[in-house]
């Protein structure tokens, strides 16, 4: 059955020759470009979006024989642009051509100047050279009928794939030259000829036919132009061979001449005279008839024969090269596919107990919607392309069917066989059991991971292993070793996995996810490598938003302040103990008030990372840290008495220069001095007043503190994103985790001083927000790899 360009069926896509060569020779670009001189990634992935959206049908989908084709039209369009001559490779080498028309006439000129078949003086009825080229032939026409009758596969073709590479000059070991287009043009031959290896073998055919044919219109047109200008003596000789035989021998060989033209049959006595060593005269028109029955012999016997295995071979091919078979299902096709198809995988998770639950906090981190009910696949991730990933829970207690019971018994003779095996035909067949939801699910499951308490879990999930029949993953809760001799010993198709590497925290599922991705099936592994970019993605988010709120409470407390509910300093406070302790309890209000807004500051971040990280259920909050000491304090002096004070101070100093001047100034020095220390004293006063909001002393965190917030910060992070912390609300971060901490903080010391003053005098808090955030998301990655 003939099929149209575009059709694929049972995995074969069927493309004609022009199509075909485009999509062939793109894969040996992509084989040899392995460092993306003609096409980068970047460049590949725009160009098979083009694609996709220039062959997606109205319907929706993606038709994959439309795809490829305009795919390779547009990569060859870009190749082109940078190596015309790599490009050009997907035209037929012109050298074929050349090497139809131009061989068999070659053949057809040495045949025709070889100026004699045994002897130039005459024609040898039983010629061994005529003879044997008659007798190639028909041996030829032997091994033809042959083949017809042998498979495909058993066609040579290893000849053929020499004479390609010998006449484009190719290296003949397979190894690369390190040259592009030659590397390119071997790539190419060789899956040209995987894909077209008949079509191939047909066109060698009939390139030998044709050269048959003009080797044998060469003798032809040598016999006749030797009688042209000599005169032939025909005959025979034979030392062995008797007349009768001669003569039968020569009847049969020249039977299809006789037959089928007009000549004249011979016999006995006609070639008894017709020996040469009878002496008898042979006539010249005796010599042309044997002559012409000669050539009427090799052009029935070679020429047209050739000649029409030729055309057949010809049509043949022209036919096969209309529907070149491209196999969709190799893996080089199935991986091109896989990028633009969207890919459903479902993944089973079999475990019990607090062991599985850092699983599910993990899953619940990048779902996009809540688990739903028991014993139903949860669809937790999808990506634009349509890609989607499901997740079943295994339920507790399930079992798979248990395997159909054998019809004789073990041990049964062979009466007992036949007896058993009646009976079962006579017995009502079972009734149908209605489709189990759990066991239609498992039968769509690409992966099974399985998170054990213990490894003789592992010997309990055999079974169901085996019977799912897909490739595992088993997260250890403990020693890995262990676990990896139970899955040898038990013969399970599972790599083996730290519980806690694979899933503490969001940067360990690159772990996790790799593992999966060399589990997963070829055909979806595109599609499940989107997804994964999907889930990094959406922890790069949940990071960045993290460390944002981190950020906004920290520059929120570094420009906080708290005013202090006592007069500026003034004299009285010098002398007067009641209001020096009145201002005292004054400050420590301010520092309580302040305190008492960080805390709700850290809660309130706490409580939306929590959210943010889709906890599932409620996290302890951690443990502050003791906020004492560190507070800057900005006090405010009393103006006016600042300025009495200056001058008092002043006029002392000048009546001391008057005194030694033994009154010569009168009084001047004083006077001068009043006025120079109290103005100097009021504008000092007023000047350091300048940053107490409404002229009030206040309270703000030093930097010293706001070094403890951010430890805090970080902490509570570090509770939330670690899924390794229990969730129940009484356990709290391993003791290691603040001195870490401390330590990871303490070492970004300037940066973050530098960051707080900026965030101080900021006159819009937001804009110290991003350079403060990108300080704590390397100071919490660097935590992250640690803990």
């Amino acid at each position: 059955m003939r099929l149209d360009s575009g059709a694929v069926e049972d995995g074969i896509l069927h493309l004609d020759e022009a199509s075909a060569r485009q999509l062939v020779l793109v894969r040996a670009i992509e084989d040899v470009d392995t460092q993306g001189k003609l096409l980068s990634d970047v460049e590949r992935e725009q160009l098979e979006r083009d694609a996709l959206a220039a062959s997606r049908p109205p319907s929706g989908g993606v038709d994959p024989a439309e795809y490829l084709r305009q795919r390779a039209r547009r990569m060859l369009a870009a190749v082109e642009n940078r190596n015309p001559r790599v490009a050009a490779l997907q035209d037929p080498e012109p050298w074929r051509h050349w090497l139809m028309a131009g061989l068999p006439v070659a053949v057809c000129l040495i045949g025709a100047a070889i100026d004699r078949i045994d002897n130039p003086q005459q024609v040898n009825m039983l010629s061994p050279p005529l003879l044997g080229v008659l007798f190639w032939n028909l041996a030829a026409y032997l091994l033809l009928a042959v083949s017809v009758l042998l498979p495909a596969r058993l066609v040579p073709q290893l000849p053929l794939a020499r004479l390609q590479r010998w006449v484009s000059g190719i290296p003949g070991n397979g190894r690369r030259t390190g040259r592009l287009r030659t590397d390119v043009l071997a790539r190419f031959q060789q899956q040209w000829l995987l894909a077209t290896g008949a079509q191939q073998w047909l066109w060698g055919k009939q390139l030998l036919h044709l050269c048959a044919a003009g080797w044998a219109v060469g003798l032809m047109f040598s016999i006749v132009g030797g009688g042209v200008v000599r005169e032939y003596r025909v005959g025979w000789e034979s030392t062995l061979l008797g007349v009768e035989q001669v003569h039968a021998f020569l009847r049969l060989l020249f039977a299809p001449v006789v037959a089928l033209l007009p000549f004249d049959a011979f016999s006995v006595a006609d070639l008894q005279r017709m020996a040469f060593r009878s002496g008898a005269a042979i006539g010249v028109e005796e010599a042309r008839r044997w002559i012409w029955m000669y050539v009427a012999l090799l052009a029935l016997l070679v020429v047209l024969p050739r000649l029409l295995l030729a055309s057949v071979a010809a049509w043949r091919r022209r036919r096969q090269g209309r529907a070149v078979r491209i196999d969709l299902r190799d893996a080089y096709f199935v991986q091109v596919l896989a990028r633009v198809s969207p890919a459903r995988i479902t993944i089973g998770v079999l475990g019990a107990g607090p062991a599985r639950e850092p699983l599910m906090r993990m899953l619940r981190e990048v779902a996009d919607r809540a688990p739903p009910e028991p014993a139903a696949a949860w669809t937790v991730l999808s990506t634009a392309k349509g890609d989607v990933l499901r997740v079943f829970d295994v339920p507790d207690g399930f079992r798979p069917p248990p395997p159909a019971a054998t019809a004789v018994t073990a041990g049964a003779t062979a009466a007992q066989a036949w007896l058993q095996d009646l009976m079962a035909r006579f017995k009502a067949p079972a009734p149908a059991r209605p489709p189990d939801a759990v066991q239609s699910t498992l039968a769509e499951t690409d992966l099974m991971i399985l998170v054990p308490q213990r490894v003789a879990d592992l010997e309990g999930a055999t079974r169901l292993l085996h019977w799912v029949a897909q490739p595992a993953l088993v997260l250890a809760p403990r020693d890995a070793a262990l676990y990896r001799d139970a899955v040898r010993r038990l013969g399970i198709a599972a790599d083996v996995l730290p519980l806690d590497a694979a899933t503490s925290h969001w940067m360990g599922d690159a772990l996790l996810l790799d593992a999966a991705a060399a589990r997963i099936a070829t055909s979806k592994r595109a599609g499940f490598e989107r997804l994964a970019a999907t889930w990094r993605d959406r922890h790069a988010v949940r990071f960045a938003e993290a460390m944002r709120l981190l950020a906004t409470e920290l520059v929120r407390a570094a420009r906080d302040s708290e005013e202090v509910g006592n007069a500026p300093v003034g004299l009285r406070h010098l002398v007067n103990a009641a209001e020096r302790d009145a201002s005292q309890r004054a400050r420590e209000e301010a520092r309580g008030a302040l305190l008492q807004r960080v805390r709700a500051g850290e809660a309130d971040v706490f409580a939306r990372l929590v959210q943010l990280h889709r906890t599932g259920s409620p996290v302890a909050l951690v443990a502050a840290a003791r906020l004492e000491h560190g507070f800057t304090e900005q006090h405010t002096v009393d103006t006016p008495q600042a300025g009495m004070a200056g001058a008092a101070t002043g006029a002392a100093m000048g009546a001391g220069i008057d005194l030694l001047t033994g009154g010569l100034t009168l009084g001047a020095a004083a006077a001068l001095g009043a006025m120079i220390g109290g103005g100097a004293a009021y504008v000092a006063a007023a000047w350091k007043n300048r940053t107490a909001p409404g002229g009030q002393p206040h309270v703000q965190l030093g930097d010293e503190l706001l070094q403890n917030v951010a430890e805090s910060l970080l902490i509570a992070y570090l509770v939330v994103a670690h899924r390794g912390i229990q969730e129940d609300g009484g356990d709290s971060p391993p003791a290691n985790w603040r001195s870490e901490v401390i330590a990871a903080v303490e070492s970004r010391r300037e940066e973050l001083e530098r960051l707080w003053q900026s965030a101080r005098s900021a006159a819009d808090g937001a804009e110290a927000v991003q350079p403060l955030a990108s300080e704590l998301e390397s100071v919490a990655r660097g935590l992250l790899a640690r803990l």
